[in-house]
């Protein structure tokens, strides 16, 4: 039963070792017939928390 993977790769840079095993891991969880979506973080625009949510 082909299940559904979600790889997130941190790594600002690309070709680094953190993305070189996200893609290796992506690979081979397709190749096990699997449903792959691989997002990376590089060029995304990621802020911390404020709390906003929390303020009433």
């Amino acid at each position: 039963m082909a299940k559904k993977v979600l790889i997130i790769s941190t790594s600002l840079r690309g070709g680094s070792n953190s993305d070189i095993l996200a893609n290796e891991c992506a690979k081979g969880a397709k190749e096990a017939g699997h449903d792959v979506e691989l997002l990376s973080l590089k060029g995304k625009n990621i802020k911390y928390c404020i709390g906003s949510c929390l303020k009433n």
